[in-house]
């Protein structure tokens, strides 16, 4: 993981996000700090990245699968799952920074 940065196994980078950061409540330390266990439940995709012993979905030999293309936050739509499944491909190829800079370039 590159300096500063802290990803979500499913592509979200969580130095972007309002509860990462405390602007919303509640506070969220990242999904790897919580076990996969953060505040809204437990995280399915969290434990399917354990279970397959990779650092994050796109570095898995199934990605991208059903089960990663499902998981999407209800407010974003599918959508957002293609669009994190691309950021993904492109992380585990080109690196965390690569990542993130294309992540923040669309908005994501």
């Amino acid at each position: 993981m590159a300096d500063g940065l802290i990803f979500s196994v499913c592509g979200l980078i969580c130095d972007d996000c309002e509860y990462f950061k405390g602007e919303k409540e509640p506070r969220c330390l990242g999904c790897t700090a919580h076990g996969g266990k953060p505040f809204w439940g437990e995280c399915p995709t969290y434990a399917c990245v354990e279970e397959h012993g990779v650092d994050h979905c796109g570095l898995c030999g199934e990605f991208p699968c059903d089960r990663f293309v499902e998981m999407y936050d209800p407010s974003q739509g599918q959508v957002s799952a293609v669009v994190r499944a691309g950021i993904l491909a492109y992380r585990a190829k080109h690196g965390d920074e690569k990542a993130a800079e294309l992540s923040r370039k669309i908005g994501h």
